[in-house]
């Protein structure tokens, strides 16, 4: 289950590097999910602009440079996911999938773009990711299928805790890729 007060307790302590780095880190486990073949096939523009963004996070969590424009990549969000005004609607079979891992792609941005609501916006990543892994786990055709949500929310609060404790960049993305690999393999069991 989602805690929403230990989820809003765990992002209050950090600082605005940190929630970035803990928005980054979910974006890192779920972007693997708009990589697969038949998401791909579908909507081709929506992985490489995922992965974009990725990219400029990763380089934001480090405290990098990013060569990648976040101004570029939220028009191209805008374009496909609609204004905060007026949302595109949801799309039907995989579409769903991918405006789900697009607008949890959004939250990391707007947590790295607007320090002052990063508090608001990383909360709202955890909270996509966990829905998101939620949604994979009821989607998924195969028995045995492990509670995903749970392991994500448990992964959250851990993130967050050596965030907090000052844990490697490095140890924390490994953990999350490793997750990533898992949710990939079980969206293969899913059919739209």
């Amino acid at each position: 289950m989602f805690e929403h007060d230990r989820a809003t307790t765990a992002v209050e302590r950090l600082t605005t590097i940190g929630r970035g780095q803990l928005a980054t880190l979910c974006l890192l486990r779920m972007s693997g999910l708009v990589t697969d073949a038949r998401i791909e096939r579908e909507y081709p523009a929506i992985p490489r602009l995922v992965e974009q963004i990725r990219q400029h996070s990763v380089a934001c969590a480090q405290q990098l440079p990013s060569d990648i424009d976040p101004e570029d990549l939220d028009r191209n969000l805008r374009d496909f996911l609609g204004s905060d005004e007026y949302p595109q609607e949801e799309l039907p079979g995989w579409g769903s999938w991918v405006m789900d891992v697009s607008s949890l792609a959004d939250y990391v941005l707007r947590t790295w773009r607007n320090p002052d609501s990063s508090a608001t916006n990383a909360f709202q990543v955890l909270l996509a990711a966990y829905s998101i892994a939620g949604f994979l786990e009821s989607e998924s055709n195969s028995p045995g299928v492990p509670d995903l949500a749970e392991t994500e929310f448990q992964r959250q609060m851990l993130d967050a805790a050596e965030i907090a404790d000052g844990r490697m960049w490095g140890e924390l993305v490994r953990s999350s890729i490793n997750l990533e690999q898992v949710y990939a393999g079980w969206i293969e069991h899913v059919t739209a």
